[in-house]
C-alpha cells in the first residue's frame, strides 16, 4: 500500500545488503570446510570425533541452508526477469496506445475545428436572434407583469368595492331604521332640558329638606327649652302653693296657739298637745324620709325616661336619614337597572345583526364558490390547451436534461478537482487515503485537512494541476542536461505533492508525513522563467554543490533533482497562500507497490490530463450553452399564454373574492362567541341590577318600618316621660307636704315647749306671731298668684312650641319624601338623556362612516377604471410583442434548422470519440463529414484495441510483479535461515575453544593451533556476516533517512 512506503524502502535496502552476506557466507562455508587439523591422540581422536560429529552436523545445516538460499535466489532472479519483461511489454503497449490516442485526438480536433468553422456564423446569428428574443421577452414579461398587476389590482379593488358597498348598505339600513337627526337632536335636547329641570327640582327639594330639617332642629331645641321652662314654672308654682298652705297652717296654728294661751286650761292642754305633737313629729319625720326617697326614685326614673326620649328622638332622626339614604340607593339601583337593560338590548341587537350578516355572507359565499368553480374549469381548459404543445423553453429544458443525464459523470467532476482526474485514470485507490481527512493515521488525516478539493487556488484545482506540468517538464530538461533519465509522473506522488503544497500555503515547513524526497519553495513564479523555483533549487544550489558544499541541509534541493535512483515524481502548485504561491515536488525511486498506482511519462500525463481537462471544459461549455438556451427561451415561443394568464387572473380574483367573503364570515363567526359573551354578561349585569333594585326597595321598606318603629318608640318614650314627670311632681308635692308637716310638727313641738316654758311671754309672742303669720300668708298668696300666671304662660308657650315642632316635623317628612321623589325622577331623566345622547352619537358615527365609505367607493371606482385602462394598454403591447417574438422565433427556427445538422455532427463526433465504430453516423447526411467520421472511427477502434491490450499487459505485469514479490519474500526467509545456521556453528566453535584451554601443553598447542585457525576463520566470517547484517541495518536506515530527507526551504 502507498501508506507503507517507508517500510518498503527499508525492505529494499536491507535486501541489497543481504545479497552481500550471501556471498561472504559462501566463502566462509568453503573456508570452514577446508580448515583440517594435525593427527591427534586416540583420546583426542575420540574427543575430536565427537566434536567433529557436532561440527559436521552444523556444517550440514549450513550447506542445506546455502542450497535453499541459492535456489530461492535463482527463482527470485527469474521472477524479477519475468516482471521486467512484462513491464517492458506493458510500456510498449502504453507507448502504442499513447501514440494512437494522439492520432485520435488530432483527428478529433481537426474535425471539430472544421465543424466549428462552418457552424460559428450560424451560431453567431442564432445568438443575435436569441438576444433579440431575450430582450423582447424581457419586455413581454414586463408587460405581462404589468397586465397581471393591473388585473390583480382591479380585482382587489372590485372586491374592496363590493365589501365597501355591503358595509355601506348595512350602515344605510341602520340609519334608515333610526329617527331623523332632527328628531334625535330634539329628543336629546328635551331629555337634557328635562334632566336639568329634574336636577333643579332635586336641588330645590334638597334645599327645602335641609331648611325643614333646620326648622325641625330649631323647633326641637325650642320645645326642649319650653319643656324645661314649663317644668321650672310648675316646680315654682307647686312650691308657692305649698308655701301658701304652709303659711295658712302657720296662721291657723298661731291663732290656735293664741286661743290656747288665753284659755285657763291652756297649760294642761298644751302639755297634752305637746305629747301628741311629739308623736306627730316622729310620724311626720318618717313620712318626710319616705317621701324624699320616693322623690329620689321619681327623679331617677324621670331622668331615665328623659334620656330614653332623647335616644328615641335620635333613633327617629337616624331612621329618617336611613329612609332617605335607602331611597337614594333605590333610585341609583333603578337607574343602573335601566342602564343594564339598555346594554342588554344593545348587545342582543348587535348579536342579531351579526347573525344576519353571517346569513347574508353564506349566500354570497355560495355564489362566489360557484364563480370560483366556473373560473377553475375555464383555467383548467386553458391550461390543458396550452400544455398540448411544447414551447421553445420546454424543448430547451429537455435538451438540457438529456445532456445532463448523458454527461452526469463529467458534470460531477467539474467540481471534484484533481480527485476527478485520478478517478478517471483508475488511480482512486492510490490517492483516496491521501485526501482522507478522517483517516485512522492522524498525521495523514491532519495533513489532508489543509486541502479544499477542487477549490480555486487550491493545489487540487484543475488549473493549478495543469500548471504543474510545465514544472515537471522543466525538471526533466534539467535531468537530461545532467545525463540522467527523465522522471515519470506518479499519481500517488501528485496527490502527496498537492496536500503538502496546500499545507505549505499556511506553514513554511515540511510536514514529514510521507517518506519521500521533497522540495518546497515559496514566492516563485512560472516555469522556464527567471522566477521559476528551479532557479533556487537547481541553479543556486548547484553552484554551491560544485563549490564543495555537499551538505544535504544546504544543497538538498539540487541533490534531490539530480538523484540517479529517483524514477518518479509529483508536482503541485498552491496559489494565493499566506506566503504567496507555494511549490512542492516529491521524489521516489519507484511506487509500483502502491495499490492502484498509475505511472506515466510527463508527456503522457500532459496529454492525458489535457484531454480530461479539455473534455470537461467542452462539456461545461456545452452545458452552459444549453443553460443559456433555457434562459433565453424563458417566456418566448410561439405559444400564446394570454388565455391561461387571463383565466388564472380571473380564477385568482374569484378566489380572492371568495377568500375575502370567507374571511369576513370567519371574522363574524369569531365575533359570535364574543357577542354571546357580551349578551350573557349584559344579561347577568341586568339580572344583578334587578336583584339590586329589589334589595334596595326592600331596604327602603325596612328603613320605613324602622322609622315607624322609631316614631312609636319616641311616642312611648314621651308618654313614659310624662308619666315619670307626673310621678316626680307628685313625689315632689309629697316631699314638700311631708316637710311642711314635719316642720309644722317640729314647730308645734317647739312652740308647745316654748309655750309651756315661757307661758306669759309666749302669749304676747303668740299675738305677734299670729300677726306675722297672717302677713306671711298674704305675701305667699301674692307670690302664688304671680307664679300661677308664670306657669300658665309657660304651659301656653310649651303648647305652642309643641305645635311648632309637630308642624316642623310634618314639613320635614314631606320635604324628604319630595326629595326622594325628585331624586328618582332625576335618575330617570339622566338615563333618558344618556340614551338620547347615545342614539345621537350612534347616528353621527354611522353617518361619518357612510361619508367615508362613499368617498372610498368613489376612489375605488376610479381605481378600477384606471387599472382597466392600464391592462388594456399592456394587453395591446403584449399582443404586439408576442407577434414580434413569434416572427423572430420563426426566423431563429430557420437558422436552428440550418445549424441542427452541424450540431448533430458535433454530438455524433463526441460519441465517435467515446465509442468508435459503435456510433451510428448514418444521420449526418454529409458525405465529406461522414467520410471523416468513418476514418476517425477506425482510429478510435485502434486506440480502444490498444487500450484493451494495455490493460491486459498491465494485468500481466501486476501478476508477474506479485510473483516476484513472493519470491523476494522467500529469498529473505532463506537468507535468515542461512545466517541462523552460520551463527550456530560460530557459537559452537567459540565454546570448544574455551574448553580446550584445560588440556596439556602439547594438546593445547595442537588444539590451539587448530582452534585458532578455525576460530579465526569462523569468527571472522561470522563478524563479517554480523558486520554485513549491521551494515544492512545501517543501509536500511540510511535509505530511509535519504529518501525521507527534506531539503531546506527556499525563502
Amino acid at each position: 500500500m502507498g501508506r507503507n512506503k517507508m517500510n518498503n524502502k527499508k525492505t529494499l535496502t536491507s535486501l541489497a545488503a543481504a545479497s552481500m552476506v550471501i556471498t561472504q557466507a559462501g566463502q566462509m562455508s568453503v573456508f570452514a570446510k577446508g580448515a583440517t587439523a594435525d593427527p591427534e591422540t586416540p583420546a583426542e581422536k575420540e574427543e575430536t570425533k565427537v566434536e567433529k560429529t557436532q561440527k559436521e552436523l552444523l556444517e550440514e545445516k549450513i550447506k542445506e541452508a546455502q542450497e535453499k538460499l541459492d535456489a530461492t535466489k535463482k527463482e527470485a532472479d527469474a521472477k524479477k526477469a519475468e516482471a521486467e519483461a512484462a513491464k517492458q511489454e506493458a510500456e510498449k503497449a502504453k507507448q502504442a496506445y499513447t501514440a494512437q490516442n494522439t492520432v485520435v485526438q488530432t483527428g478529433y480536433d481537426a474535425l471539430n475545428g472544421y465543424i466549428d468553422e462552418s457552424l460559428q456564423s450560424l451560431l453567431n446569428e442564432i445568438a443575435d436572434l436569441e438576444a433579440k428574443i431575450a430582450q423582447m421577452t424581457v419586455n413581454l414579461n414586463a408587460e405581462q407583469k404589468a397586465s397581471q398587476e393591473a388585473e390583480q389590482a382591479k380585482n382587489e379593488a372590485e372586491v374592496n368595492l363590493a365589501n365597501k358597498k355591503a358595509e355601506l348598505e348595512g350602515l344605510q339600513n341602520q340609519l334608515a331604521a333610526m329617527k331623523t337627526p332632527e328628531e334625535l337632536e330634539t329628543e336629546y335636547n328635551q331629555a337634557t332640558e328635562d334632566a336639568v329641570k329634574a336636577q333643579e327640582a332635586t336641588d330645590t327639594a334638597q334645599k327645602e329638606a335641609n331648611e325643614a330639617q333646620t326648622a325641625l332642629d330649631t323647633a326641637r331645641s325650642d320645645l326642649t327649652a319650653k319643656e324645661d321652662a314649663l317644668n321650672q314654672a310648675r316646680t315654682d308654682y307647686e312650691s308657692a302653693t305649698a308655701e301658701v298652705t304652709e303659711k295658712q297652717t302657720a296662721v291657723d296654728s298661731a291663732q290656735a296657739l293664741l286661743d290656747s294661751m288665753t284659755d285657763p286650761d291652756g297649760m294642761e292642754t298644751a302639755k297634752a298637745e305637746l305629747e301628741t305633737a311629739k308623736a306627730d313629729l316622729q310620724t311626720a319625720q318618717q313620712k318626710q324620709t319616705d317621701a324624699e326617697n320616693t322623690l329620689a326614685s321619681a327623679n331617677l326614673a324621670y331622668e331615665t325616661a328623659k334620656t330614653a326620649k332623647e335616644t328615641a328622638e335620635t333613633n327617629l332622626a337616624n331612621a329618617q336619614q336611613a329612609v332617605t339614604d335607602a331611597q337614594n340607593k333605590l333610585n341609583d339601583a333603578k337607574a343602573k337597572e335601566q342602564s343594564a337593560k339598555d346594554s342588554l338590548d344593545a348587545a342582543n341587537a348587535e348579536k342579531e345583526k351579526n347573525e344576519a350578516a353571517i346569513k347574508e355572507l353564506n349566500a354570497k359565499i355560495a355564489t362566489a364558490q360557484n364563480e370560483v368553480n366556473q373560473a377553475q374549469t375555464a383555467y383548467d381548459k386553458a391550461l390543458n390547451d396550452f400544455n398540448s404543445t411544447m414551447s421553445p423553453l420546454e424543448q430547451a429544458k429537455k435538451n438540457l436534461a438529456d445532456f445532463e443525464a448523458k454527461y452526469a459523470t463529467e458534470l460531477a467532476r467539474l467540481n471534484q478537482g484533481s480527485k476527478g482526474y485520478f478517478d478517471s485514470i483508475g488511480a482512486s485507490e492510490a490517492v483516496n487515503f491521501v485526501f482522507d481527512k478522517n483517516d485512522s493515521n492522524m498525521a495523514i488525516a491532519n495533513l489532508a485537512k489543509y486541502t479544499q478539493m477542487g477549490q480555486k487556488d487550491d493545489a487540487t484545482s484543475l488549473e493549478n494541476m495543469q500548471a504543474s506540468i510545465a514544472y515537471m517538464k522543466e525538471c526533466n530538461e534539467i535531468r537530461k542536461k545532467e545525463g540522467l533519465s527523465e522522471l515519470k509522473v506518479s499519481a500517488w506522488l501528485m496527490a502527496v505533492a498537492q496536500v503538502n503544497a496546500n499545507r505549505a500555503k499556511v506553514k513554511m515547513s515540511h510536514s514529514g508525513t510521507y517518506a519521500t524526497g521533497e522540495n518546497l519553495a515559496w514566492g516563485y513564479g512560472n516555469a522556464n522563467t527567471a522566477g521559476s523555483p528551479y532557479r533556487g533549487w537547481y541553479d543556486e544550489e548547484k553552484a554551491e554543490y560544485l563549490a564543495g558544499n555537499h551538505k544535504f541541509s544546504e544543497t538538498g534541493h539540487y541533490q534531490n533533482i539530480v538523484e540517479k535512483q529517483y524514477t518518479v515524481t509529483g508536482f503541485a502548485v498552491g496559489t494565493k497562500g499566506q506566503f504567496s504561491t507555494a511549490h512542492c515536488q516529491e521524489f521516489l525511486d519507484y511506487t509500483l507497490d502502491v495499490d492502484g498506482e498509475v505511472v506515466m511519462t510527463v508527456s503522457e500525463f500532459e496529454q492525458s490530463f489535457n484531454n480530461y481537462y479539455n473534455n470537461l471544459k467542452s462539456v461545461d461549455s456545452q452545458h452552459k450553452t444549453l443553460q443559456n438556451a433555457v434562459n433565453n427561451a424563458s417566456g418566448s415561443g410561439s405559444k400564446d399564454n394570454t388565455a391561461v394568464t387571463n383565466a388564472l387572473n380571473l380564477l385568482n380574483a374569484k378566489k380572492n373574492a371568495l377568500t375575502s367573503l370567507q374571511n369576513q364570515k370567519a371574522d363574524r363567526e369569531n365575533a359570535r362567541s364574543g357577542l354571546e359573551t357580551l349578551v350573557n354578561e349584559a344579561k347577568g349585569s341586568y339580572n344583578q341590577a334587578v336583584q339590586n333594585t329589589k334589595t334596595a326597595n326592600q331596604k327602603v321598606e325596612e328603613a320605613k318600618t324602622a322609622k315607624a318603629n322609631a316614631e312609636n318608640a319616641l311616642n312611648s318614650a314621651k308618654a313614659e316621660l310624662a308619666s315619670k314627670e307626673n310621678a316626680r311632681q307628685t313625689a315632689s308635692v309629697n316631699v314638700n307636704t311631708a316637710k311642711t308637716q314635719a316642720k309644722e310638727a317640729q314647730n308645734k313641738v317647739n312652740t308647745l315647749n316654748d309655750r309651756i316654758n315661757n307661758w306669759t311671754a309666749n302669749t304676747e309672742k303668740a299675738e305677734k306671731n299670729l300677726a306675722d303669720a297672717k302677713d306671711a300668708l298674704a305675701k305667699a298668696k301674692t307670690r302664688k298668684a304671680q307664679l300661677k300666671d308664670t306657669f300658665d304662660t309657660a304651659t301656653d308657650e310649651h303648647k305652642k312650641a309643641s305645635d311648632v315642632f309637630n308642624d316642623a316635623k310634618a314639613t320635614s317628612d314631606d320635604a324628604n319624601t319630595r326629595l326622594a321623589t325628585a331624586k328618582e325622577n332625576l335618575s330617570k331623566k339622566d338615563a333618558l338623556r344618556n340614551a338620547a345622547k347615545k342614539a345621537v352619537d350612534t347616528y353621527n358615527t354611522a353617518s361619518a362612516q357612510v361619508d367615508s365609505l362613499e368617498t372610498d367607493i368613489a376612489k375605488l371606482a376610479d381605481t378600477i377604471t384606471a387599472k382597466e385602462a392600464e391592462k388594456a394598454k399592456a394587453d395591446e403591447n403584449i399582443e404586439a410583442l408576442t407577434a414580434d417574438i413569434e416572427a423572430t422565433a420563426n426566423e431563429k427556427a430557420k437558422v436552428d434548422a440550418e445549424a441542427a445538422p452541424l450540431k448533430n455532427v458535433k454530438v455524433v463526433l463526441k460519441d465517435v470519440l467515446m465509442n468508435g465504430s459503435k456510433t451510428d453516423i448514418s444521420t449526418v447526411g454529409n458525405e465529406i463529414l461522414t467520410a471523416k467520421l468513418s476514418a476517425l472511427q477506425v482510429e478510435v477502434d485502434k486506440a480502444q484495441a490498444l487500450k484493451a491490450d494495455l490493460e491486459t499487459k498491465n494485468t500481466a505485469y501486476n501478476d508477474k510483479y506479485n510473483e516476484y514479490l513472493t519470491a523476494k519474500s522467500n529469498l529473505a526467509k532463506a537468507e535468515a535461515n542461512h545466517a541462523e545456521a552460520m551463527k550456530a556453528l560460530s557459537d559452537y566453535l567459540n565454546k570448544s575453544d574455551k574448553n580446550d584451554k584445560t588440556e596439556t601443553n602439547k594438546s593445547a598447542n595442537v588444539e590451539n593451533s587448530v582452534d585458532t585457525k578455525k576460530s579465526n576463520g569462523v569468527n571472522t566470517s561470522a563478524q563479517t556476516a554480523l558486520g554485513f547484517y549491521a551494515l544492512s541495518g545501517v543501509l536500511g536506515l540510511a535509505g530511509v533517512a535519504f529518501t525521507g530527507k527534506h531539503a531546506r526551504k527556499e525563502d
